[in-house]
């Protein structure tokens, strides 16, 4: 569904994606560290993350990787790769990496400073 926001909100989103894109990387998991200890980008509806998933495993895509690409590669480069909007993966990476942190500590310290 699509939400409205406002031209200071858009501006907000743009330099956070372009934050990212340059620094959100594994050459620098503290700052992917960063995103899930601020938890304003997981995904709030988990219903919504859960239908991501099984979108994944249809198009035989594993989450994990896809996850992992979404740090490594550049926005344009996972997109050609996935054909999936950058974005929003980075959204359910956090989501993904936040519920690891939660429940599987050590997988998430490997996931990162691998």
């Amino acid at each position: 569904m699509a939400e409205i926001i406002s031209l200071t909100q858009f501006k907000q989103q743009k330099q956070l994606q372009v934050h990212i894109a340059r620094n959100c990387n594994f050459d620098q998991p503290d700052e992917i560290d960063a995103l899930i200890v601020e938890g304003s980008l997981r995904v709030k509806n988990h219903t919504e993350f859960l239908a991501y998933l099984h979108h994944l495993y249809e198009q035989e895509l594993t989450p994990r990787e896809v996850f992992y690409d979404v740090f490594y590669l550049q926005p344009r480069q996972f997109a050609r790769r996935y054909g999936l909007d950058w974005w929003r993966c980075v959204q359910y990476a956090v989501t993904f990496l936040t519920i690891l942190k939660e429940n599987e500590r050590d997988e998430y310290v490997t996931f990162l400073y691998r």
